[in-house]
């Protein structure tokens, strides 16, 4: 029999070590504790709160967790809130939960069900997620449902044997099409950023002032606190483009067995990105990264210039959808235009 409890972070250090190790050896990731720690105790808009299952021994085997963001839609009187980091040691899927022997639920989807209408007491709202599909058959039976939004995948690759290699979740023509397609990339690319490193970019500190405030939407990392939070020192690079227009982006540093990743950017009206283009190319031969990667999201302003821009310059560019799940308690935010989204919500990996 397992007990549940739900408690506010922050957990003892040995509940977190707990509770990061079986969490990457079940994902595969890479996650080191002080970014986990990080992540659920210092939002600006709070700690987050934990679900935990235990044997009647006290040893852990359950958890997941919700934390909170800040935002600025309908002057900040929300507080939306993502699921992640959520596990259940596969020898005790089966287990019953002590209180709920009766509710003939698995552990896991009391574990975040559970956890789900505790945040939304406690005035947390809306609450998403992001998953893959195998998983959203457990997450549609906690109130959680899909919206779809759709995006222009742009990539550079620079590395063609590895990108084909290492990228996940592709069968074997694709990869040998990310080959052959890499390799003339990385042939015309390799002097692409010296011919236009014209164009002034500067990389500036990430969270050197905030953004404009963005409030007819659900927005996020606009503040300088949440993009200190949002941004870990280290991992990701700021470039402006034009310090009178506010035009920036931000990515993901890259790695032998990364693409450099934009998470978050604004462009205003038909600019050129050429010299954009150039100076995050130039950051990944740096880094000796895959290449480039960016997803484009319909909707954005001049969304549809900055792919076919990117076509014209050499990236691969093709259409694909990102579900994100969001709980139904409030139908309202089922509506995906009420959602700025990029991929800052969903690259919270290592």
């Amino acid at each position: 029999m397992l007990s549940m409890r739900i408690v506010r972070a922050p957990l003892k250090d040995q509940e977190y070590r707990v509770i990061l190790d079986e969490y990457n050896r079940m994902t595969e990731a890479r996650i080191p504790m002080k970014e986990f720690v990080h992540w659920v105790n210092k939002s600006p808009a709070g700690k987050a709160w934990h679900a935990i299952l235990e044997t009647e021994e006290g040893k852990i085997v359950g958890h997941t967790s919700v934390f909170p963001f800040r935002t600025a839609f309908e002057s900040g009187a929300i507080t939306p809130a993502k699921s992640e980091f959520s596990m259940l040691h596969e020898d005790f899927r089966k287990e019953k939960v002590l209180g709920y022997e009766r509710e003939g639920k698995p552990a896991f989807i009391l574990l975040l069900d559970r956890l789900f209408r505790h945040c939304q007491e406690h005035g947390w709202s809306p609450i998403f997620a992001s998953t893959n599909e195998k998983n959203q058959v457990f997450t549609r039976k906690v109130g959680l449902r899909p919206l779809e939004f759709p995006l222009w995948e742009c990539l550079l690759i620079l590395r063609p044997a590895s990108a084909s290699r290492l990228t996940p979740n592709i069968n074997d023509w694709q990869r040998a099409g990310l080959f052959s397609a890499g390799l003339i990339q990385s042939i015309v690319w390799s002097a692409v950023p010296r011919i236009l490193s014209k164009q002034e970019i500067a990389e500036v500190p990430i969270e050197k002032n905030g953004f404009p405030v963005e409030s007819s939407r659900i927005a996020f990392f606009q503040d300088s606190e949440s993009l200190h939070w949002r941004y870990l020192d280290g991992q990701y690079v700021r470039f402006e483009i034009s310090a009178d227009s506010g035009d920036y982006l931000i990515a993901k540093r890259g790695s032998p067995d990364k693409f450099l990743r934009v998470c978050q950017w604004k462009i205003g009206g038909r600019a050129k990105i050429s010299g954009l283009l150039a100076a995050m190319a130039k950051q990944a031969q740096r880094e000796k990264a895959l290449g480039v990667r960016w997803a484009v999201y319909e909707g954005e302003a001049g969304a549809e210039e900055l792919a076919r821009q990117m076509r014209v310059a050499g990236f691969l560019v093709a259409k694909r959808t990102r579900i994100m799940m969001v709980h139904k308690k409030d139908e309202r935010y089922l509506d995906k235009s009420l959602w700025k989204i990029n991929d800052s919500l969903f690259s919270f990996d290592p």
